[in-house]
Formats: C-alpha cells, structure tokens, sequence
C-alpha cells in the first residue's frame, strides 16, 4: 500500500471480503506449489509424503478450492518440517504481511536448514526482522524511534516496506488511537 488513498478501498465490504478471500486462497494454494516444488516432487510423490492422496494436493494447488483445513496445513507442515501461522491480523497488517508472494518467501526453510544456517534468527520472509522489532516495541517507550533505527539490519526493500508501513499505517493508526 503505497498511500491511505489505497487502504480506503477496504472501505467496502464487498471489496475487502473478496479481496481477503481471493489472496488467502492464493496464497494458500501457491505456497502448497512452492514447498512441493521445493521437494522436487510430483503431486502423487508429494501426496505420499504429507499423507494424502494426489487428488487432495491438487485441490490444495487450486486458487478457487477454498475449503482447506487447518488440520490439512499442519498436516503438511509437520511433514515438511516448517511453522504453520494462523491469526487474525488487521487489514493493514495483512496486508504488510502478505505483500512478498515470491517463491523464495512462499518456501521456508524446514527446521533442519534453520539449524544448518546457524539459528534461530527469523528469516526475512513473510515478517521482516524491523516489522517484529516494531511489534516488540509498540507496548514501549521506542515507538518514537525512526523506522531506520528498528531496520538497520534488514534489506533495503524491509526497510522501505516498514518505513511505508510506519509512515502511511502504523503512526496514524497509533495517533487515532490516542497512542504517540
């Protein structure tokens, strides 16, 4: 979102909720594609591996299917060894959160790669690292620090994306709620 002008649309009911439907679905069945292809694996050998059959990695594929469960997703993240985050989250936040749908975001490292990589860093996928210092600090007193402070580590593209984050959402959001 590069302005309030472009949050405003979420004004409408019917936008907001066709827009929130369509993107978790996409998301959804993008990422599912993203990890099989990350195993190398076909539908019937990646269904093999999550416990399901292929018809059912078909649907999870398929941006218009739509009923996933939550006990099919951490199906396929124990069996992929990565995270499963479910939240409600604020359109703003959501859409923060959900702005990078590369490949490369859409395929976590599994618990071993973390490890082999040295840590327990959260990646810069999904969440940058300045994102959740600014979360961490929104219950503080560091509320009042420059989005460049809280992103000194990241990539320039984490540090524009909160910079915009901060400026146009987070600190007029903050203010209306009688906060800094």
């Amino acid at each position: 979102m590069s302005d309030r002008n472009e949050l405003a649309k979420f004004d409408r009911k019917a936008y907001r909720d066709g827009y929130l439907q369509a993107k978790v679905r996409g998301l959804i069945a993008y990422q599912i594609q993203a990890l099989r292809e990350k195993t190398g694996l076909n539908q019937t050998d990646f269904a093999k591996k999550i416990g399901k059959t292929q018809s059912v990695v078909s649907r999870l594929e398929d941006t218009e299917y739509g009923r996933v469960s939550v006990q099919t997703l951490l199906d396929v993240a124990c069996a992929l060894d990565v995270a499963l985050v479910v939240k409600f989250a604020s359109y703003p936040d959501f859409l923060f959160q959900t702005r990078d749908a590369s490949v490369t975001a859409l395929q976590p490292p599994s618990i071993q790669e973390s490890i082999a990589a040295g840590g327990v860093q959260p990646s810069h996928q999904g969440f940058s690292a300045a994102y959740k210092r600014f979360l961490q600090a929104a219950d503080g007193d560091q509320l009042g620090k420059s989005a460049q402070s809280y992103s000194s580590n990241d990539n320039e593209q984490n540090q524009a994306g909160f910079a915009m984050y901060q400026q146009n959402i987070a600190t007029p959001a903050l203010r209306q709620a009688g906060g800094r």
